[in-house]
């Protein structure tokens, strides 16, 4: 229980994009029961980043721009949020607490979840230097956000409807995520504009545009 209580902390500091004016503690995430914890398949965008794709996406009410990232699906547990939904220009309606396991209730689709995963964990990650997908350990690094740019913007891709849409020949499955861009994670419940000169971490390469990522203070 101990180790599953860091993963949910640790995996909301490190692959969410949390910017409310007071940034939430590890109690307060493991207090909110819109939290849950999901078995099976899920894309895994902590590493990813994300380019806009001209449409727009309501997230809890509020529009944003909306981005595609494209993410290795896994398999194993997960965490989850029930209170997120809304409206993908390019998905279409999405909806966690009716469709829990998949977005459509079928194989060809995923949601984007996290999980926390260590310096001595490897997760498929996309090399820029090979331009293959490998199995690469995660390397957290922190920035800070600066709206101005793509590559210190970044990208919500918690709790987001994912379409598979390739197999690599080393058998990583790919999915399509589609998430707003410059919104936060956190609060769960709540969409709240990502803001410039928050200090933020993220596991996506340097250089990525709107890395997912979250804001630390």
């Amino acid at each position: 229980m101990k180790k599953l209580l860091l993963s949910v902390i640790m995996a909301t500091m490190l692959f969410s994009c949390n910017t409310s004016t007071k940034t939430e503690t590890g109690e307060d995430i493991k207090s909110d029961k819109a939290a849950k914890i999901h078995e099976g398949s899920f894309a895994f965008c902590g590493a990813s980043g994300a380019v806009p794709t001209g449409k727009k996406i309501i997230v809890q009410g509020v529009e944003y721009d909306e981005g595609c990232a494209i993410c290795p699906v896994l398999d194993g547990p997960s965490i989850s949020n029930l209170a997120m939904e809304g409206v993908s220009g390019t998905y279409g309606k999405f909806n966690v607490n009716e469709n829990f396991q998949t977005p459509d209730g079928t194989n060809n689709t995923v949601w984007s979840l996290f999980w926390y995963y260590d310096s001595l964990t490897t997760v498929p990650q996309f090399d820029p230097a090979t331009k293959n997908w490998e199995l690469l350990p995660p390397v957290n690094r922190s920035f800070i956000v600066n709206l101005d740019s793509p590559i210190t913007s970044e990208s919500n891709m918690f709790a987001m409807p994912g379409i598979v849409f390739d197999t690599t020949s080393t058998g990583v499955i790919l999915a399509k995520v589609y998430g707003p861009l410059n919104e936060a994670a956190v609060p769960l419940r709540k969409a709240v504009p990502v803001e410039s000169g928050m200090t933020s971490v993220t596991a996506a390469k340097e250089g990525t545009p709107y890395p997912v990522g979250t804001p630390i203070k």
